[in-house]
């Protein structure tokens, strides 16, 4: 079996939005079986592809990627704790309110 661009594309493989099996298309069982160790081997050489470039990119910019993901938890890290200071303060504004109103009522 001929690999025929999209119909192998790995998008296609991972897709839940339809079923392709024999009893839901009308298709030759066999026909189904060699079609899913296809797209099974092409999902497999892209898998493989991509570990050889993972371990490349690793080897030639590792250090860079420690400091750039660094950054960004660091990033992240002094988001999460403004959020947490702005929604503390606005508690305390609310607190402080609901104090006068009771007071005034």
């Amino acid at each position: 079996m001929e690999c025929n661009g999209p119909q192998c594309s790995v998008s296609q493989v991972e897709s839940h939005n339809s079923c392709d099996c024999p009893s839901c298309t009308g298709q030759n069982p066999v026909d189904f079986i060699e079609l899913t160790w296809h797209k099974a081997a092409m999902n497999a050489i892209l898998e493989a592809k991509k570990d050889r470039i993972k371990s490349r990119i690793e080897k030639q910019m590792g250090d860079a990627l420690d400091q750039g993901a660094d950054a960004v938890v660091e990033h992240i890290h002094k988001k999460i704790s403004a959020a947490i200071t702005t929604a503390g303060s606005e508690q305390e504004l609310k607190n402080k309110l609901f104090s006068i109103l009771k007071e005034a009522c």
